[in-house]
């Protein structure tokens, strides 16, 4: 006799609460085991809500594990998910956090990638979070945060593409990245963050144009970023950091 879908959705429950006890206590090969064993019993039931919490964990409990590659595939998919169940339920908090989360997740798998010299799987990581952005965009065109790590996530794949030899890729993504930031700073021109964060590109932008040996333009990206940092500096005077990116846009600035 086979089991009802409310007794598999009891099991499913078990498991789950069962992982996330095991995760508290650091024992995550243990905890990914119950959760698979979770995810079984949720898929005999077509549990969507508990299969959605176990993709929301799953992924963390993967990266935990250097299980990086599997941990892409899992964000990716729980993201799509989301934007699915978001997309039929625009008000649901549950929906909204765990797509922040497992964006910011991806962001910082593909920057993991990245530093590992995994630039293949970095830039998968970087190319999906934007394409769910901008998805989430055509319906939210006026929410910060998507446009915020549109706009950071544009820059990270220019720095990548930069470093794997691709300047023009690069630079259209630089381009793409401060014409992001433009649009965050019509509402909020003083933002610290947006200003910051434009700066940023900016440098990024004029060291691209100074290895391909186009000084001006180097210069001009050089001198906008400065002018941006200064502005922060002296918001901050005791912001020791920012002093610091002063002086080194100053010396790339005063090297072009």
């Amino acid at each position: 006799m086979s089991e009802t879908p409310e007794k598999l959705r009891e099991e499913a429950v078990k498991y789950f609460n069962e992982t996330l006890d095991l995760m508290q206590k650091g024992e995550n090969t243990e905890a990914l085991e119950s959760l698979q064993k979770a995810e079984i019993s949720a898929q005999k039931a077509e549990d969507g809500p508990i299969l959605f919490h176990i993709l929301k964990v799953r992924g963390q409990l993967l990266q935990s594990l250097d299980m990086l590659e599997e941990a892409l595939e899992t964000y990716a998919f729980s993201l799509i998910m989301s934007e699915k169940l978001l997309s039929e339920d625009p008000g649901n908090k549950l929906y909204t956090d765990t797509l922040h989360l497992n964006l910011n997740n991806l962001g910082n798998l593909g920057n993991t990638f990245q530093r590992m010299g995994n630039f293949s799987s970095s830039r998968q990581a970087y190319e999906i979070g934007i394409e769910i952005c901008q998805n989430l965009l055509a319906s939210y065109p006026e929410n910060e945060f998507y446009r915020m790590y549109a706009g950071n996530t544009l820059n990270n794949l220019g720095e990548l593409l930069f470093t794997m030899g691709e300047p023009d890729e690069a630079k259209e993504k630089f381009e793409e990245a401060l014409k992001t930031y433009s649009l965050l700073l019509k509402n909020s021109p003083d933002n610290p963050e947006y200003l910051s964060d434009t700066a940023m590109t900016l440098n990024n932008l004029g060291t691209l144009y100074s290895e391909k040996g186009q000084k001006a333009e180097a210069k001009e990206n050089f001198e906008k970023a400065l002018d941006i940092l200064k502005k922060l500096s002296e918001k901050e005077p005791g912001n020791e950091k920012l002093r610091e990116e002063v002086r080194l846009t100053r010396e790339k600035f005063e090297a072009v």
